[in-house]
């Protein structure tokens, strides 16, 4: 509940917004009252033909009458409590005083709240008994409209607040999200952030527009409601909520089983929501390996236990909702009860128990009921938002430990110059490990001199990428320290270390956006010019221009999927070059390409590295012309480091991997590729 109340403290930061829904709700509740409160007047004119002037004179004549028989009867209880001598009489008698004395305050009152309206009525009620019947369904009709109004500026207010809180805690999540290191972002799954930032947030913010809206709303009118049965009678309004106290146990127990039901509910959405996520990013995957019935059964399997725990919580919302239901009819009914018998018997007693100063009238106790009824009203309209509450505090539960989350990754407080040229790179006994126990990196020493290429080579799983993200510090080593020109990296600020690193990956990262805009990305004061020099350095403004209907404008879909593999390569390529960084990495750039693309990127690159401090991570033998020097790893360790005539002559281990690098190369068929136009993209012959 804590995360939920915070949320509603970031909703509370717009003010005004606030001040004008509270303003606007104690207008509701009041209005809402007002209209119940004309009933006894209604029944007057409707029953007995009187109107408000007739009406109040005889309240006041009655009132005058009844207190100086109640004064009267005080007296002479008085006078027989002075010479009663028997115990038992006088312990009677001072009982029955005590109710003459409740008359006298009963009738005091009654005839204070006459004076009161007198003037009123006097200056403002009509005389004609068809009139006052007209006015006060005028005065109804005018405070309903009035009522109308005020809920729906109260209602545009509160969502304005929950939209503005919802739309807050998801530019914090998203930017706090970016901020945290790679190996806590892929914790739970891509699926598990979308659901998050998105559902789970709009489920606070429903939760906060609940609250502010009807949470304070409904309550309001309920107590103004109340209010008004307590002025009728408080004695009975008393005795008609006693049934109060377990209706409120058994709602308790409901919400908890419901917020232990949507916390389940709302992980099996993100379990959901992660499959979905992987079977359409790996929709090649599933449908080469005719994996389409297994995905869509391993879906249903997983959505329809969302579907069992939601229904759940929906049956659980029935129960508290029939809850209210019974609660709101048991206190009418006992209400009804004990009320109809004080009237029909005119007794101030029910069950012995003093629930009236005075007897009460007909007109008293149906404006008495109809306070109960429109009490009852709020109370089933509150009945439906428990489920709602209780799915906001889960939602709450779940985002803000993520938004109160800090890095380990940020800049020093006071950070060292950023470098300003190629940069010698220092690996200084780095040690690394993803899970305790389980080594990556085992003692790491290299140096790659300045403006040189570096090429880093060995079997999968030895480290070689782990060893380079350490460079724009997606990772922090465990032990040792990764050097720039004998400065820490930990030591500079994390934005201007970053802009000094480039890296280009054999995964492409692409947006759907289009080829200009992602060339530009990280660079966006670039000019066109700039771009498409770019992307000719990259040899991709041949490709651009010819075989895309809109040149530099087109849109290349999702991830590039518009692309050819080749295609998206030479586009990260020139987004690289525009950046221009002064230490390149490239993690292998070109393992999934076509031998034309790698060959176009290797003519590219091969002017591009000069003067430029360069680690390449390949196993490829073409790629290695362009290094300078070659470090061969193995499990975790750097095994050997030369140039490759000297480790063709010494290293065993580079031997065969080279071998085995130039099988795989050679069972590439080696026919010319020519790249098609993409469909939709080709331009009109």
């Amino acid at each position: 509940m804590s995360s939920l109340m915070r949320a509603v403290g970031m909703a509370l930061h717009y003010r005004w917004s606030f001040f004008f829904t509270l303003v606007t709700t104690v207008g509701v509740a009041i209005l809402w009252g007002a209209n119940i409160s004309t009933v006894a007047p209604f029944i007057k004119v409707i029953f007995e033909g009187q109107n408000l002037h007739q009406w109040v004179d005889d309240r006041r004549v009655e009132a005058e009458t009844n207190l100086q028989a109640a004064h009267a009867e005080v007296q002479s209880l008085e006078a027989q409590i002075a010479v009663a001598n028997d115990a038992t009489i006088r312990k009677n008698l001072n009982a029955n005083l005590a109710d003459a004395q409740g008359s006298v305050r009963g009738y005091s009152t009654s005839l204070w709240l006459t004076d009161q309206l007198d003037p009123w009525i006097d200056r403002y009620a009509p005389t004609s008994t068809y009139e006052t019947l007209v006015f006060l369904i005028l005065l109804v009709i005018a405070a309903t409209v009035m009522r109308g109004c005020l809920l729906a500026v109260n209602m545009y207010l509160v969502a304005r607040i929950g939209q503005r809180t919802v739309l807050d805690i998801q530019n914090q999540f998203l930017q706090n999200t970016l901020n945290l290191e790679l190996s806590e972002i892929g914790k739970n799954g891509t699926g598990d952030l979308i659901n998050r930032i998105r559902g789970e947030t709009n489920a606070i913010g429903m939760a906060v527009t609940t609250i502010l809206g009807k949470i304070i709303r409904e309550p309001l009118k309920m107590v103004v409601c109340l209010a008004g049965a307590a002025f009728c009678n408080w004695r009975l309004l008393l005795f008609t909520l006693i049934i109060c106290p377990l209706a409120g146990l058994l709602l308790v127990l409901l919400a908890k089983s419901i917020k232990r039901l949507n916390r389940r509910a709302m992980e099996e959405s993100a379990r959901l929501l992660n499959r979905l996520f992987q079977s359409i990013t790996y929709i090649k995957a599933v449908k080469s390996f005719n994996m389409e019935a297994h995905e869509i059964n391993r879906f249903q399997v997983i959505a329809h236990d969302v579907y069992q725990k939601n229904m759940r919580v929906a049956y659980l919302g029935s129960l508290a909702r029939m809850n209210s239901e019974l609660m709101g009819v048991g206190i009418i009914s006992l209400g009804i009860l004990a009320g109809g018998f004080l009237v029909l018997n005119e007794e101030t007693k029910f069950l012995g128990l003093q629930l009236s100063d005075t007897p009460m009238k007909v007109e008293t106790m149906m404006l008495f009921f109809s306070f109960l009824i429109a009490a009852a009203d709020p109370v089933r309209k509150m009945s439906d938002v428990y489920a709602m509450i209780q799915g906001g505090i889960v939602s709450a539960e779940r985002v803000f430990p993520l938004l109160d989350k800090r890095t380990k990754i940020h800049s020093p407080p006071n950070p060292a110059p950023i470098i300003t040229a190629p940069p010698e790179l220092e690996f200084k006994n780095v040690r690394f490990a993803y899970n305790e126990g389980q080594p990556v990196l085992n003692g790491i020493n290299l140096t790659v001199p300045a403006g040189k290429t570096v090429a880093i080579v060995g079997a999968n799983g030895c480290g070689k990428s782990t060893l380079v993200n350490f460079l724009p510090r997606f990772f922090d080593p465990d032990a040792g320290s990764v050097k720039l020109d004998g400065i820490d990296v930990r030591e500079f600020d994390l934005h201007d270390l970053r802009s000094v690193v480039g890296l280009v990956t054999q995964q492409t990262m692409l947006f759907d956006d289009t080829i200009g805009n992602n060339i530009a990305y990280g660079s966006e004061q670039a000019t066109r010019e700039q771009i498409v020099a770019a992307a000719k350095q990259a040899s991709a403004h041949v490709f651009i221009e010819t075989q895309l209907e809109n040149g530099y404008d087109s849109g290349i879909g999702e991830h590039g999927g518009k692309l050819s593999g080749g295609q998206r390569q030479r586009i990260e390529l020139a987004r690289i070059i525009l950046k221009n960084p002064l230490l390149l990495v490239l993690d292998e750039a070109t393992s999934q390409i076509d031998p034309t693309s790698e060959q176009l990127i290797h003519e590219s690159l091969r002017s591009f590295v000069r003067g430029r401090t360069v680690l390449m991570i390949t196993h490829r033998v073409t790629s290695l012309d362009l290094a300078d020097l070659i470090v061969v790893m193995h499990e975790g360790y750097v095994v050997d480091t030369g140039t490759q005539a000297e480790l063709m002559a010494r290293c065993g281990l580079f031997r065969e991997m080279l071998r085995t690098s130039q099988r795989e190369e050679q069972s590439v068929t080696e026919q010319p590729v020519t790249e098609q136009p993409v469909a939709g993209l080709a331009k009109a012959a």
